[in-house]
């Protein structure tokens, strides 16, 4: 059953491999360009060893985009909202003692669901049998645990970037948990205006949508507000 959930479902023609490559460059180059004009105020705001903890795949576009070492494990995967707060809330015991157990299934219905509309196969963990990631970019269990581990073993704990998104069926209950965390840095991309939450970041361009966009081909943005913030 496993190795029939693993196989690629779609097989593409060299010609179609060849078109998707070339719509991928052109479609990377147009997305640099709205990126771009944020990128110095970031590098000035954002040390190259800083370690960007995020919910999802924004940590890792941000460290692309600045040629940083990836000294953050949490690139190409995403957590549940809940997940999220209870692997914040002991983040130095789930990047340096917590082990990963990979499962067949997802805890949420949602989450088999996505899995299987995926374009490949992804392994799915449990941090001490408790924080669900789903790898959303890796293609073997293997691989995953690997970089997990070696690239949370780099952390710096001296500076720390803590990015939070209402995604992922987060709820109210959630971006106020996020708030209440002791990082000094941090900040929480939402849909609300939520003035009582300092760490709350009101993205108007996704009022209407029940959560955020996508940071990472929507990352223009989000640096917009995250220059803002972080100044």
């Amino acid at each position: 059953m496993k190795e029939e959930v693993k196989k690629i479902i779609v097989e593409y023609t060299p010609l179609k491999k060849w078109y998707l490559q070339i719509k991928k460059k052109r479609d990377d180059k147009q997305l640099y360009k709205l990126r771009a004009p944020y990128l110095k105020d970031i590098e000035n705001l954002i040390d190259k060893d800083t370690s960007i903890i995020s919910s999802n795949c924004f940590a890792g576009r941000i460290m692309q985009d600045l040629g940083m070492q990836y000294n953050s494990p949490t690139l190409g995967l995403y957590f549940w909202s809940s997940d999220y707060i209870v692997f914040l809330s002991n983040i130095r015991f789930y990047l340096t003692e917590a082990k990963i157990e990979f499962v067949e299934h997802s805890k949420y219905p949602i989450g088999d669901e996505r899995r299987n509309k995926w374009r490949h196969w992804y392994p799915v963990g449990l941090l001490d049998g408790k924080v669900e990631i789903h790898f959303l970019h890796y293609y073997s269990e293997e691989e995953a645990a690997d970089k997990w581990y070696r690239r949370a073993s780099r952390v710096n704990w001296e500076k720390l970037l803590i990015i939070g998104m209402e995604q992922n069926l987060c709820t109210n209950d959630e971006i106020k948990a996020f708030d209440q965390l002791t990082f000094k840095n941090k900040i929480f991309f939402s849909t609300k205006e939520l003035p009582q939450f300092k760490s709350n970041c009101f993205i108007p361009e996704f009022k209407d949508y029940g959560e955020v966009g996508d940071p990472y081909r929507k990352a223009d943005i989000f640096y917009r507000e995250l220059v803002k913030h972080l100044k």
